[in-house]
């Protein structure tokens, strides 16, 4: 058989079709797993970025690390939205974190961005009265 003899080339498609959607079950779970660790660190973080700066008020978890119907891959970060305080100092907190960490200052951004934080994203703290 010639190298251009079609028959000479065995390619199993079964095999393969299985081979990739094993991969793709594994990429899934190992997500899915990752973004429960995300969501635990933002969680984590809200904690130590209210206890460092007493100006904040609320702090909202938003984008795909906390919005299920946004699809969240192993290159997602956490993005966090927050209501007062003064995000330059938190800066250094957030870069400690083992994910990649977006600060936000939604009382500055537009309007209709801090509807989108507050409709579809997750409170993950908000300072309590006394």
């Amino acid at each position: 058989m010639s190298e251009h003899d079609p028959g000479s080339l065995k390619f199993d498609f079964l095999a393969a079709v299985r081979r990739i959607s094993a991969a793709n079950r594994r990429n899934t779970e190992v997500s899915a797993v990752r973004r429960i660790e995300a969501q635990a660190e933002g969680a984590r973080l809200a904690v130590e970025l209210s206890l460092a700066d007493s100006g904040i008020q609320k702090i909202w978890g938003f984008g795909s690390t906390f919005e299920d119907a946004l699809p969240f891959t192993l290159n997602s970060d956490i993005d966090l939205a927050l209501e007062g305080g003064s995000l330059l100092g938190l800066y250094r907190i957030a870069e400690r974190s083992a994910f990649p960490v977006d600060l936000v200052d939604i009382t500055s951004a537009t309007d209709a961005f801090a509807e989108r934080v507050r409709s579809r994203g997750r409170l993950l703290f908000e300072r309590g009265d006394g």
